[in-house]
């Protein structure tokens, strides 16, 4: 895979360095922006991008970049402005119905983001590692259920900034040790979507806030981006970035 089409000053800044050897001073900065963290696309690319590099990697990427320190202190930065806004995030945004049109769309969006390999099943050993004494079995559980699990056959460039937030949430949980109780919290709700909030939470020893956050965040993104494929099938237009919807038998081309 090719590092993908850019979105903004960051993403385009990213990769076109990584392109390249990297230079001694990279320019890799995470701007303030003006859009919420969920919908912000160059953000959310760029984020995307960092946590590719460190599963399957890219085909274009110069072999210099492998753990290169700048590059892992730009992605704390902006993991550190996703992570600010995922906590800001409340379950706010309204159920909306879906056609078959569009529920068809629905499942596109979800087999890129959506964790599948066993994952009842890493769910319990996360459950009973999370605070326990076998710390390289939990990081390795966290890893094989999320990061090496995201990949479908869908281009990341047709996925919009509300399904890149899913698959980055993820990912964010499941890399870091000290956010197991998100991640939890966060498969959870995968399985609870459409159904009783916390019905099939099972115990764990993780901190009850931790938990409601990672929860909170899959149900409030997911709702999102329901909202974003209703309103693109509303409008007669695709919800995926790069597709058209032909709503006529006959479609005129000129200037």
């Amino acid at each position: 895979m090719r590092l993908p089409a850019p979105r903004g000053h960051m993403s385009a800044a990213l990769v076109a360095a990584l392109r390249s050897a990297p230079l001694p001073r990279p320019a890799l900065l995470v701007s303030g922006g003006t859009r919420e963290t969920c919908a912000d696309d160059d953000l959310q690319l760029s984020l995307w991008i960092c946590y590719r590099l460190r599963t399957r990697g890219f085909d274009d990427v110069h072999p210099a970049w492998d753990d290169h320190p700048a590059l892992a202190q730009f992605q704390g930065a902006l993991e550190a402005r996703w992570e600010q806004g995922l906590r800001a995030l409340e379950e706010t945004t309204p159920a909306v119905p879906l056609d078959d049109a569009a529920r068809a769309e629905l499942r596109e969006h979800q087999a890129f983001w959506h964790p599948r390999r066993e994952m009842r099943s890493a769910l319990r050993d996360i459950h009973g590692d999370a605070y326990g004494s076998r710390d390289e079995r939990t990081h390795s559980v966290l890893f094989t259920v999320t990061l090496r699990d995201l990949d479908c056959a869908t281009s990341v460039d047709e996925m919009p900034a509300q399904t890149l937030a899913l698959a980055n949430a993820l990912s964010l949980f499941g890399m870091h040790q000290r956010l197991v109780g998100a991640l939890v919290g966060f498969l959870t709700a995968v399985d609870t979507i459409g159904g009783d909030p916390f019905a099939q939470l099972l115990p764990v020893q993780c901190p009850p806030d931790d938990v409601r956050l990672g929860f909170t965040v899959c149900h409030e993104l997911h709702a999102r981006l329901v909202r974003h494929v209703h309103a693109a099938c509303e409008a007669g237009r695709s919800s995926l970035r790069g597709r058209w919807l032909v709503t006529q038998a006959r479609v005129n081309v000129g200037c």
